[in-house]
């Protein structure tokens, strides 16, 4: 059995999509017996201890969190000009750039701060941090892998495996924040002895030949403890449902509201049984969405909602729905909550934006037989497929049958957080 060390910002009782890949493999690998630590932020904002382990020794460091209120001037009662108007527009695009830089400086400014106090908490017991045979470091936020950089240091005898959730740098990356990202990501992937992405995609976008020769694809999980779902009864509704961040709209569901819409029009579904549920703070994203597609169903925004409750509100729905991007320059986006969809087991209605045909998910979509999938780079293909899917499921749901869905068990199974634990395992067991 190995002594493993757990870096990561993100963990439970965090309630935060990034909280669960490092929660679930520390508890995995100290159920296989493993010795298993972690250090990480002190929780804020909204808690969840539904994923605490007492098998699991957390060290929690204070730090600020990365959440960067800014404070507004007081509003000022006086008339401006047209011209007036017309110049503070002009320079809209502008400060609100230079807000997004100057916003994300601050978090790596914070990141930078918690790696400080990390390297603090490991010179303070230098010997004792390197008995461990393995240290993984879990990003996002950058602190977890300046951590790793930091301990490489500090130990270097012990083997560090950086697991990258997301590519450090991104599209929508600010220009300063976007360099430095890039220079940490090329350190990370050089300095670390293994590495790792959790999806094919993020394998080529981030790594080069030479990366490759110590990479590896391990994919994200799910945990069938987290939910009976039989205990779980049906809403009985034609219902489709989003739990999540909409991204600004970067996660678009147009064509599915602009479809139903069709289709409510030349009589084929009732107005009065489609409905779309909606868990989040960012319901305002797809609202303004339904109403530029003219959307005839019914919206329902039930809030921000415990992740107990967001698992039960997803297994009591017919659909489950799931958005994400392939496009140039970032391809092989993986959502946590596709993961999380499989372990729920129920029919998934995909959509992926983006010019970039054959994504991901859609690729383990059609192998797994989880549902119907759409590309916005193969539209003409997919719009009818899914308007079939549509017209054949909204009948059954007339008739009072289930809707259809025979996943494949062994692609199925391959998802499962016990075998993301024995990947890493394996990783570590490499000599």
């Amino acid at each position: 059995m190995k002594k493993i060390l757990i870096i990561s910002y993100n963990f439970a009782p965090r309630q935060s999509v990034g909280s669960i890949r490092p929660t679930k493999l520390a508890q995995y690998l100290a159920a296989a017996g493993h010795e298993v630590d972690v250090v990480t932020a002190k929780p804020y904002g909204d808690l969840d201890h539904s994923m605490d382990n007492a098998l699991v020794l957390v060290h929690r460091m204070d730090c600020i969190d990365f959440r960067i209120v800014e404070e507004k001037p007081a509003a000022k009662n006086q008339t401006v000009s047209e011209p007036q108007k017309n110049a503070a527009a002009k320079k809209t695009g502008a400060l609100r750039k230079l807000k997004k830089e100057l916003y994300e400086c601050k978090k790596i400014k914070r990141s930078t701060d918690f790696a400080r106090e990390f390297v603090k908490l490991v010179k303070s017991d230098l010997e004792r941090f390197r008995s461990y045979d393995a240290v993984i470091s879990s990003y996002g936020p950058v602190a977890s892998h300046l951590c790793g950089l930091e301990f490489k240091k500090l130990c270097p005898g012990v083997m560090w495996i950086a697991d990258f959730r997301d590519p450090m740098v991104l599209n929508i990356s600010t220009r300063i924040s976007g360099i430095y990202r890039r220079r940490i990501q090329k350190k990370v992937c050089k300095k670390a002895d293994r590495l790792v992405a959790v999806s094919h995609g993020y394998y080529e976008r981030i790594f080069d030949e030479e990366d490759k020769k110590k990479a590896s694809v391990v994919y994200n999980g799910f945990d069938r403890a987290d939910i009976d779902t039989s205990a779980v009864e049906p809403d009985g509704e034609f219902s489709f449902t989003y739990v999540g961040i909409m991204y600004d709209g970067k996660r678009d569901f147009s064509p599915l509201l602009r479809l139903l819409t069709e289709l409510i029009d030349e009589g084929e579904v009732s107005a009065a049984d489609v409905k779309i549920k909606y868990a989040g703070t960012t319901f305002g994203v797809l609202k303004a969405q339904a109403e530029r597609t003219g959307f005839k169903g019914q919206l329902v925004d039930l809030g921000k909602l415990p992740r107990t409750d967001c698992l039960k509100l997803q297994a009591s729905s017919r659909h489950l729905l799931l958005s994400t991007w392939n496009e140039k320059g970032e391809y092989g986006v993986f959502p946590g909550k596709f993961l999380e969809y499989i372990m729920i087991g129920r029919p998934i209605v995909s959509f992926v934006s983006g010019d970039e045909p054959g994504s991901e998910v859609t690729a383990v979509m059609k192998r797994a037989r989880l549902g119907v999938t759409y590309e916005n780079a193969t539209a003409e293909e997919d719009i009818p497929a899914l308007r079939e899917y549509l017209i054949r499921d909204y009948k059954a749901f007339k008739e009072g049958r289930d809707a259809e869905f025979s996943p494949d068990a062994a692609e199925v199974a391959r998802f499962d957080f016990a075998n993301t634990a024995k990947s890493f395992e394996e990783i570590i067991d490499v000599k």
